[in-house]
């Protein structure tokens, strides 16, 4: 398989395919992990499992050894990961790296590429994203943006200007400056070092093109269940509220490798 030609010290970021995963009756189960869950467990991981509310799994994985690592733990150039992403129900994905240097940031859209053009995932069909890294030091970002439908300025950018080039492509002023603004990015700055997965905060107003982000909840697996370098992402119920996306809204977290 061809790798994909990527920017800062991710080397390849490439889509291997939208895969079932889960044992069919794994997947049909309300139990998931092999914990049961209660209609009263609002956690991310009970919301994810028991389908209560849209949700998402997420875990990073070692390709020599096939275990889940914490994403939060510092990586070398000699390390090749693989980025699972989980879904509960049927969205379209958006997966953007950030590269930030002294003049500000720029963003590429990873996903969908000129390989993968259907970035409609659906329950028991991972998105699964390579990683590699060169040899300099740096935390490299992945904003994953969801959305209930196709967010067309994005799918413009890679049908109009990147469909036949290198992957990845990279999004002009007009299309970088709207994603910042639906993620929460006011402006260019030094992106923290932490790394890890994390949410993006809400942003109650909507960008140019009518869309709006949700607020979301985050936590790690059960360690007792051996799932604990699992997170899990969701949007929580509240009172009013179902849980669930809705036309013209997004939800946006952050996928942060740092190497070292």
């Amino acid at each position: 398989m061809r790798e994909t030609s990527l920017t800062a010290a991710v080397l390849a970021v490439m889509l291997l395919g939208q895969t079932l995963a889960w044992n069919a009756t794994i997947a049909a189960s309300p139990q998931g992990s092999g914990a049961s869950v209660t209609e009263k467990d609002l956690t991310p991981r009970g919301l994810y499992i028991s389908k209560s509310a849209d949700a998402m799994r997420v875990k990073v994985l070692d390709i020599m050894t096939g275990a889940a690592v914490s994403p939060s733990q510092p990586f070398t150039k000699d390390d090749r990961l693989k980025v699972v992403i989980e879904s509960n129900f049927e969205s379209y994905a958006y997966v953007i790296n950030v590269e930030i240097s002294k003049n500000g940031q720029s963003r590429f859209l990873l996903y969908p590429n000129a390989r993968a053009v259907n970035n409609r995932i659906r329950p028991n069909e991972p998105l699964e994203l390579l990683v590699a890294f060169d040899e300099k030091p740096a935390t490299e970002v992945l904003q994953v943006i969801v959305s209930h439908d196709r967010i067309e300025y994005l799918n413009s950018a890679l049908t109009g200007r990147c469909l036949e080039s290198e992957n990845p492509c990279k999004l002009d002023s007009q299309a970088s400056a709207r994603v910042a603004s639906i993620v929460g990015d006011k402006k260019p700055s030094k992106q923290t070092e932490r790394a890890g997965i994390f949410p993006r905060l809400s942003v109650q107003k909507q960008d140019r093109s009518g869309l709006r982000s949700r607020d979301i909840i985050l936590s790690p697996g059960k360690e007792k269940d051996n799932d604990a370098n699992e997170t899990y992402v969701a949007i929580p119920i509240k009172t009013g509220g179902n849980g669930r996306l809705k036309p013209k809204e997004v939800f946006v977290f952050e996928v942060r490798l740092k190497h070292v």
